[in-house]
Formats: structure tokens, C-alpha cells, sequence
């Protein structure tokens, strides 16, 4: 397999990612109306983990590479952070508007390349600049209809944004030198158990609660978690960080028209014209680097 077809799946399978994780909004919010976000992260994480850990296990029984000390470590600490930004983000959106939410995690499109190049010296080529740009145009057309308004929940939203740069890019990091299933499985398993951890010292977890949930639970354990970001791993094996990181911004795309087929969601001209902005950004982000001349 080629350079080139070996990114176009890793790009391929990204876009898959971010139609889950966007079909999976309504399932997410709907969710919260019966369980407390700590438990509601838990339960998912561990359904995710349970996915994970059996080709783990067939992996390791067939001697392939499987889980070892350093799959452990990596997978530690991609879960630590993919647990505070998952957790900061469920907290954020209680205290802040969908819109602003969205609009402010997205912000990860514009510092993964700034960060990629301050700690990494990945110089993106310009396309992916301009890209990163229009991107946040779209979402401020799709996002920030009735203005900006700064709470703290924008705050913990801000924070959220963060760690989904780092966790896009310690993915990036790791991902090439370790099984991912079994990374993946490490990393679920952390983030449920540190967030059932503190369920348990700041929620009141109930069975009935999580019973009540077990549809939007089931649906974003087994496929927001156990399949989306097993992709999301796999596919950063070959694509780019900078490059993946407007790829996601997709994810706001769908979140929206899923909210408009399901729930009736009216999107007015201007939403319209963010979601072409963000397809556009895409598209830009595909165009090769120009390679140079010796």
C-alpha cells in the first residue's frame, strides 16, 4: 500500500469517526437527563473497554503484540487526558450553551498545528493553515448565530479544547508504535475508572439511572468508544495530527443536521453556509504538499 492510499484511508477512517461521534450528540444529551456526567463517562468508557479488550486478548493469545509495559504506559496516559477533556467538556456544556461548546472545542483545529510546530518543529504546509482557518469560519457561522457570551462553563469548554490538542497529538505519537486495540482498551479502562472513581466521591450513581440510560449509553459505549476512537487511532497511524484535527471539525457538521432530521432542528441560511465552510476546509485540507526542489 502506498504513502498516498495508506493516508487517504487514515483520512477515510477519521470521516467515519466524526460521523459516529456527530450522530452520537443526541444520544449524549439525552443521556444526561438520567444519570450525572462522571457516571454517564464511566459506564461508557467500561462498555468501550469490554469491546476493546477482546481482540486484546485473541491478539495476545496468538502471540501478536498485545498489551505490554509500554502499551500500558501509553495507554495511561492518552486515558488521563482523554478523561479531562471528555469530563471537562460533559461539565462545560451544563453551564454553557451547545453552540458556544462547540464552537469553543473546535479551537483544537487551530492550536494543533501551532502546537504540533512549537514542540515538534512539523511544519504544516500552508493549505493546512488555510484550512484550519476556514474551518473555524464554518463554525462560527454554524455555532454563533445569537453571539458569544463568556461563562465559566465556556471556560471548562476552553480547557476541554486543550486537552483534545494534546490528546490528538500523544495519539499521533503513540499510535504508530503500538497495537491500538490494545492501547485503545488500556485507555477506555482508565478513563471509566477514573471517572467512576469520582462518581462515587461527587455523584450519587444509581442502577435505575443507568438503566434508564442504557440506550444512549449502549450506543456511544459501543460505537462513540469502541469503534470511533479505535479508529480515530488506527487512522492517525498514517494522517497527520494538523490534518486530523480538521477532519474532526466534521464532527459539528453532523452533530447539526442529525439534530435537524431528529429533533427538528431548523438550520437557517447562515448554519447552512457554515456546514459548506467546514466541507470546504476539508476538502482544502486534502490538497498534497508541494514537494521541493532539490
Amino acid at each position: 500500500m502506498t504513502a498516498k492510499t495508506s493516508s487517504l484511508k487514515g483520512n477515510m477512517m477519521i470521516i467515519v469517526a466524526t460521523l459516529i461521534w456527530g450522530a452520537g450528540y443526541v444520544a449524549q444529551s439525552s443521556g444526561m437527563y438520567h444519570v450525572s456526567p462522571l457516571t454517564f463517562n464511566g459506564v461508557r468508557f467500561a462498555i468501550g473497554g469490554t469491546i476493546a479488550l477482546l481482540p486484546t486478548l485473541f491478539f495476545m493469545r496468538r502471540k501478536q503484540a498485545g498489551i505490554n509495559k509500554g502499551t500500558v504506559v501509553a495507554g495511561v496516559l492518552c486515558g488521563l487526558v482523554l478523561c479531562l477533556a471528555i469530563n471537562l467538556q460533559q461539565f462545560g456544556i451544563i453551564h454553557t450553551s451547545v453552540a458556544n461548546a462547540s464552537f469553543i472545542t473546535t479551537l483544537y483545529v487551530i492550536m494543533v498545528p501551532v502546537a504540533s510546530f512549537a514542540f515538534f518543529r512539523k511544519r504544516p504546509s500552508a493549505y493546512v493553515w488555510v484550512s484550519a482557518g476556514v474551518a473555524i469560519v464554518g463554525m462560527y457561522f454554524l455555532s454563533l448565530s445569537d453571539g458569544f457570551y463568556v461563562n465559566i462553563g465556556d471556560i471548562l469548554i476552553f480547557l476541554c479544547a486543550i486537552c483534545f490538542t494534546v490528546q490528538i497529538l500523544i495519539i499521533s505519537h503513540f499510535s504508530p508504535k503500538h497495537n491500538v486495540i490494545a492501547l485503545a482498551c488500556v485507555q477506555f479502562y482508565v478513563v471509566s475508572v477514573v471517572s467512576f472513581s469520582l462518581a462515587f466521591l461527587f455523584e450519587t450513581p444509581s442502577l435505575d439511572g443507568i438503566s434508564a440510560a442504557a440506550p444512549y449509553v449502549l450506543y456511544t459505549g459501543v460505537l462513540s468508544s469502541g469503534v470511533a476512537y479505535i479508529l480515530q487511532m488506527k487512522a492517525q497511524k498514517t494522517t497527520d495530527a494538523t490534518i486530523a484535527a480538521v477532519l474532526f471539525s466534521f464532527e459539528a457538521v453532523i452533530a447539526a443536521l442529525v439534530g435537524w432530521l431528529i429533533l427538528s432542528q431548523f438550520l437557517s441560511p447562515r448554519e447552512i453556509f457554515g456546514c459548506m465552510l467546514i466541507f470546504a476546509a476539508i476538502l482544502i485540507a486534502q490538497i498534497p504538499k508541494p514537494k521541493h526542489k532539490n
